[in-house]
């Protein structure tokens, strides 16, 4: 199994997607190809501090360690109803099913808690959607976070 072998493309744009950009309340549609001869099964999305954090003109507002506990905290609240939204949702095709939900620290929290993934055969493609809500009760802001698939 090599997630290597997997690329990334914009279904709205066609182009490959390296660093996305996802707006507040604008969802963005993701295909994955798996290009390498072995089936890959047991895949799953989960979230970590980013690894980049903007430019030297535009840096970040925040150590990603406190993006990425404030995204995971959104999640949390809405899951529980404590917010009416907030947070990283994704919608994600599984093997029995759809997952469409948020990033919460039960689930896509860490490689432990990854989200399961479709099986990706040889060749095959698959579209996933990454959806940002800011609370509301929160100004807007950067967050920067690295989305794994694993």
């Amino acid at each position: 199994m090599s997630v290597s072998d997997l690329t990334f493309v914009s279904v709205t744009t066609g182009k490959t997607v390296y660093d996305p950009e996802i707006i507040n309340g604008s969802p963005i549609q993701i295909q994955v190809t798996n290009y390498g001869d072995d089936d890959l099964t047991g895949l799953g999305l989960y979230i970590v501090p980013a690894t980049n954090v903007g430019d030297v003109d535009n840096p970040a507002d925040f150590p990603p360690e406190t993006d990425y506990q404030d995204l995971m905290t959104g999640g949390q609240k809405t899951k529980l109803g404590l917010e009416s939204q907030g947070g990283l949702k994704l919608t994600v095709t599984q093997n029995d099913g759809t997952f469409n939900d948020y990033v919460t620290r039960d689930q896509g929290a860490s490689y432990n808690s990854k989200i399961p993934f479709v099986d990706l055969a040889s060749g095959d493609s698959v579209s996933f959607t990454i959806e940002f809500e800011t609370p509301p009760a929160v100004s807007a802001r950067r967050f920067f976070i690295d989305l794994k698939l694993e």
